[in-house]
């Protein structure tokens, strides 16, 4: 239970950084509702697309999930552009910080990892972090990212090491 919680506030510090570089927003609550539950259903298709592909490839799971693990946290580590000042609409882009959570939910389904921690987790931090990061600006996003990316890679190795 404590892997789905830690690994539910990770895939939500990516909020974080993306939204504390966007200007003042007129519905951060909104828009901070809207991100959580994306960071709920993109995770539970991931669940459900991971408990898929572990049927057919029973073995391979566990390489498979710390492959995309790591590669997920690989990619945040190494993102090295600069924020640019496009304009995207506020739905689409809450879609877009939160397909991310597709990827590691697909892991954590391939290991059968309790789905409802994880969902609730990510949903519920994915929140809270989008909320903060839209009303302040104490927080930068590249650091959180590549924070975020290590956090990624350790939890790629743990679950590779994991029997």
């Amino acid at each position: 239970m404590g892997t789905e919680l830690f690994a539910g506030i990770l895939t939500a510090l990516d909020v974080v950084a993306l939204y504390s570089v966007l200007p003042k927003m007129r519905t951060p609550l909104l828009l901070a509702i809207w991100t959580g539950i994306l960071h709920m259903i993109f995770p539970f298709i991931g669940f459900l697309a991971g408990e898929w592909i572990t049927h057919l490839l029973l073995e391979g799971g566990r390489w498979i999930s710390a492959v995309l693990l790591f590669l997920t946290g690989l990619h945040l580590c190494l993102n090295q552009h600069k924020p640019t000042t496009s304009y995207f609409p506020p739905a689409i882009l809450a879609i877009i910080v939160s397909i991310d959570t597709f990827s590691v939910s697909l892991s954590f389904g391939m290991l059968h990892l309790q789905r409802w921690v994880f969902l609730i987790s990510a949903g519920v931090f994915a929140f809270i972090f989008s909320y903060i990061a839209l009303k302040g600006n104490f927080i930068k996003g590249p650091i959180l990212t590549r924070i975020s990316g290590v956090c990624l890679i350790i939890l790629s190795v743990l679950t590779f090491l994991s029997k």
